[in-house]
């Protein structure tokens, strides 16, 4: 048995760019919502089955409330809470599109489809992932900044901030005419079903609440930057996500900070001290 619901149209604040969190635009929404129907044979009740109005009310709060930078975010959390709504939900596919999108090309819309089966929900949510984090700051109280990133990734009731390495001040890399920055790296437990794509939208949620801009430079001063080393043994390569981050080995306002937190960690299979005493990268990294 299926529930469908087909070309759902809410406004919202999601999109990279400056002027879709700022303006707004449509979202089209199409849901399919496979439940069991072992209930419904003998039984014309509404409890044997699942409310559209109970699905669109989800969707519209998270739509609402939430503010992605990537529709692969929405789409996973939007799925998520659908699966949470009943224990006879099986599978939800959500597909979400921008009619209008910011691309100067002639196409009709484009978007993202996402699928959640109950048994991988179920397997995710029994289970934690190690996440290791490097989060940096240049502008403003840059250890005030940190802190508050943190506090602002603990509120999520699915992160547990395991344990933080000293603050570091250390010269910027790559674009050099800019202030030092104080870095640290966090170990975080992750559990609840989120994923490495889920994590990144929050991070990136924090990153422009807290003043960082997408049309930023690269490496230009940013008030934090959040980035994601590690998510247990998960290996990711996308347009929008590496996992192991792709910069590690080169990065000693990283290293130092990591060798502090998880010292057995091994970077191209040294351990990260003997590694840093091998490869004596350059750079200012002094303990605050």
């Amino acid at each position: 048995m299926k529930i469908l619901i087909k070309d759902l149209v809410l406004y919202g604040y999601h999109g990279v760019r400056e002027h879709e969190k700022k303006d707004g635009q449509d979202f089209i929404f199409n849901i399919c919502v496979s439940i069991k129907d072992g209930g419904l044979k003998d039984s014309d009740k509404l409890e044997c089955t699942l409310s559209y109005s109970d699905v669109i009310r989800e969707i519209k709060e998270i739509n609402k409330s939430r503010r992605c930078d990537l529709l692969e975010t929405l789409c996973r959390i939007a799925a998520d809470r659908i699966m949470g709504i009943s224990s006879l939900v099986e599978k939800v596919d959500i597909r979400i599109e921008k009619p209008n999108p910011p691309i100067d090309e002639k196409l009709g819309s484009v978007g993202v489809e996402y699928g959640l089966f109950r048994k991988d929900k179920d397997a995710d949510s029994g289970g934690q992932a190690e996440v290791y984090l490097s989060l940096g700051s240049n502008m403003g109280d840059r250890e005030g900044n940190i802190r508050k990133a943190l506090d602002l990734l603990e509120n999520d009731p699915h992160i547990d901030i395991v344990r933080t390495s000293s603050f570091y001040e250390t010269d910027p890399m790559y674009i050099e005419d800019q202030e030092s920055f104080y870095n640290i790296a966090a170990k975080i437990n992750v559990g609840g079903g989120m994923d490495s794509f889920i994590l990144l939208g929050l991070i990136k949620g924090i990153e422009y609440n807290m003043g960082r801009k997408s049309w930023q430079k690269r490496y230009g001063p940013r008030p934090i930057d959040i980035d994601i080393l590690y998510f247990g043994d998960k290996e990711i390569k996308s347009d929008i996500l590496e996992i192991p981050h792709p910069l590690i080995a080169e990065r000693k306002f990283v290293l130092i900070p990591l060798a502090e937190i998880a010292p057995r960690m091994k970077i191209e299979g040294t351990e990260i001290k003997k590694y840093l005493e091998k490869k004596k990268l350059s750079g200012r990294v002094e303990r605050v």
